[in-house]
């Protein structure tokens, strides 16, 4: 996976302002900026098994009730302590990014569900973040009700967009543990930051940004002074799409004990690549033993 497909679609934003604003200062920024359908190849099971032979592989499609259908792959390993639901970002497909992932979580002992978004890769549909959002608990909501899994804790992870909908489902269902990785605190936070990075010329002529209603409830500022279950943020030191002093600030916002929540800014990551390093993997190892401690047995203790 490269980077840039994932940030792709964010780096169209400020060019489109600046053709919209040639006789105007004002930039309206719509849902058709940020989601749009993205397909992708189907995902080859040959190769991920192949690849990543301790896992079992199981596709599977959720009904949306609207029309749409969700394609899901799910990642089981007889070791698991906990299962992951896991939320990409804007262009995550499973088809083409789901080695990104496993290779993530691979030393870590969980199942791992990835969905893909409405109208993304698999998954059938028009995009909107409303959609998106209601996708989101249902397919929460399909692996809460999971006879196969529901001995194990349910933790949410949420990349860049997906980490909107993650904490959607944390401000609206009771989680085990959440993380939301490449995070930001609102949507006119991000559009400001993304202005100041912009050309000279570009600043000039957007001196306003209209936020399209749908896109002002994106964000997880006010979702994380809710939060009641253990939170893991967790961001490159190298993004410059979701900086990390928005992450920063979330972690700061968050009331919670500084048991139940964690900031990890990994050194030399950029937007997507900040769990594919150690930092990660030893913070994702204490949430799973806070969420599903080892139990000791009688042995243990005497030894």
């Amino acid at each position: 996976m490269t980077g840039v497909a994932m940030d792709r679609p964010f780096r169209f934003v400020w060019p489109l302002a600046a053709a919209a604003v040639l006789s105007a200062c004002t930039y309206q920024l719509q849902e058709s900026h940020l989601v749009r359908p993205q397909p992708a190849p189907a995902t080859d099971l040959a190769v991920l098994a192949a690849a990543f032979p301790g896992y079992a592989f199981d596709e599977a499609r959720i009904d949306t009730g609207d029309g749409a259908s969700l394609y899901s792959l799910r990642l089981t390993r007889p070791d698991a302590r906990a299962t992951v639901l896991y939320f990409g970002g804007n262009g995550y497909r499973i088809g083409v990014h789901a080695q990104h992932s496993v290779r993530a979580y691979e030393a870590l002992p969980v199942n791992l569900v990835l969905v893909d978004h409405r109208g993304y890769g698999g998954s059938s549909g028009i995009p909107t973040m409303d959609g998106l959002r209601a996708d989101a608990l249902l397919a929460y909501d399909r692996l809460r009700a999971d006879p196969a899994l529901a001995e194990l804790p349910l933790l949410v992870h949420g990349q860049s967009l997906g980490s909107f909908l993650a904490g959607h489902v944390a401000g609206h269902r009771r989680l085990d543990g959440l993380v939301l990785e490449s995070s930001m605190t609102t949507a006119e936070d991000w559009t400001a930051a993304m202005r100041a990075r912009a050309g000279f010329w570009t600043r000039l002529m957007v001196r306003r940004i209209d936020i399209a209603p749908s896109l002002q409830a994106a964000g997880n500022l006010e979702v994380v002074r809710t939060l009641d279950e253990p939170v893991l943020f967790v961001v490159g030191a190298d993004d410059t799409t979701t900086a990390p002093v928005f992450s920063r600030m979330l972690h700061a916002a968050t009331p919670l004990p500084a048991a139940d929540k964690r900031l990890v800014v990994v050194p030399g990551k950029g937007h997507n690549t900040a769990t594919l390093s150690p930092e990660f993997a030893a913070a994702m190892a204490g949430l799973i033993d806070r969420v599903a401690p080892v139990a000791v047995t009688a042995d243990d203790a005497g030894a």
